[in-house]
């Protein structure tokens, strides 16, 4: 195993800190968390944040999840607050944040560079059909959804993330020449996406989905990888991640022990 001692950058600690006021809250276990992405990897092969990360990524399941939107507001601490696109009108994204709002940075990479809050990511898992016909017809569905809400916002789009496919690559091409879907409602949008979202929510099946991942096909996967989780060591605690961190980190990246420099979109402003 691969383990990387090094120093956190400002931005990590400031990322570090926001995690270690939410810990408190998380402790009761009412609001059952899970380490994904590039935290998870970070978890795994580092022990804490890979060194060139900017954020940090949770996930819910989708019960938990509107709980902890519902309640948290009251829980956090002065400087931190719970950003979603139903609370605050700068938020165009459809998963929430939980942010610092004593810390701003520069977003860039995208056709306009932007000012945001430091923050952490928080993702809801939806139930999907078990049914593998229906689960694609879902998602497929879904797709033309999610491609209105990037129209929608495609000025704020990161157009330098690494990975993208070639399908991808020839909708951020031919949006960029023509314009189209720019100009509509965004909260529309988002609207829709959350109706499709929760459209299997309160039965527990045996797929779960995150629909805005950034993996699309990919991010369609078993409960049981995330099952009641396991703790991870992330920067000296101990933090809550799938139950089988190896089988959700190859499905979305292969060998994930390798070390493999992204594309920085973000950086910090004094």
């Amino acid at each position: 195993m691969i383990t990387v001692n090094h120093q956190r950058s400002e931005f990590q600690d400031i990322v570090w800190a926001i995690m270690e006021d939410l810990l408190p809250i998380f402790e009761d276990g009412k609001y059952p968390y899970f380490i994904v992405g590039g935290t998870l990897i970070g978890a795994v092969r580092h022990k804490g944040f890979i060194p060139w990360d900017d954020d940090m990524d949770l996930a819910m399941y989708r019960k938990d999840y509107d709980r902890f939107l519902a309640e948290v507001p009251d829980r956090l601490p002065p400087h931190l607050k719970l950003h979603t696109y139903w609370n605050e009108p700068s938020h165009h994204y459809y998963f929430a944040r939980i942010v610092d709002i004593r810390h701003t940075m520069k977003r860039t990479g995208s056709e306009v560079d932007r000012e945001e809050k430091v923050c952490i990511d928080i993702f809801p898992l939806d139930s999907v059909p078990d049914n593998p016909v229906l689960r694609y017809f879902n998602m497929f569905r879904f797709l033309y959804t999610r491609l209105r809400y990037h129209m929608s916002v495609f000025d704020r789009v990161n157009l330098q993330r690494s990975g993208r496919s070639a399908v991808e690559k020839f909708f951020i091409w031919f949006i960029r020449k023509t314009r189209i879907g720019t100009k509509s409602d965004t909260r529309k949008w988002l609207d829709r996406i959350d109706k499709h979202a929760k459209r299997y929510s309160g039965k527990e099946t045996k797929w779960l989905m995150d629909y805005m991942g950034h993996y699309t096909l990919k991010e369609m996967f078993p409960r049981a990888w995330y099952g009641d989780g396991a703790l991870y060591e992330f920067e000296g605690k101990m933090l809550r991640g799938p139950a089988d961190a190896h089988a959700l980190l190859t499905h979305f990246f292969g060998d994930y022990m390798t070390p493999r420099k992204s594309i920085h979109a973000a950086v910090l402003e004094e």
